[in-house]
């Protein structure tokens, strides 16, 4: 695998699970006076997790597609002397 879908992926991983941390934590204290932290249990987690991985896979897939379009593009541009 490509090193750079492996970084793409990994940084999402890590992204990913705070954002999806953060706006768990804000829904969970939305009629808190207190805001308490919490990360989810169970299935829940288990659901989080597989969503985040699923869109940190599609956004390293999707990057790679991108870079390989214009890498290849760049190949085919004629230059004039």
């Amino acid at each position: 695998m490509n090193k750079k879908v492996l970084i793409i992926t990994g940084a999402g991983l890590a992204i990913g699970f705070a954002e999806a941390l953060i706006y768990y934590n804000l829904g969970k204290n939305d009629q808190q006076e207190k805001f308490k932290f919490q990360i989810p249990k169970g299935a829940e987690l288990l659901k989080t997790t597989g969503i985040i991985i699923a869109t940190s896979l599609a956004t390293a897939a999707l990057s790679n597609i991108i870079e390989n379009a214009m890498q290849d593009k760049e190949q085919l541009i004629p230059v004039t002397a």
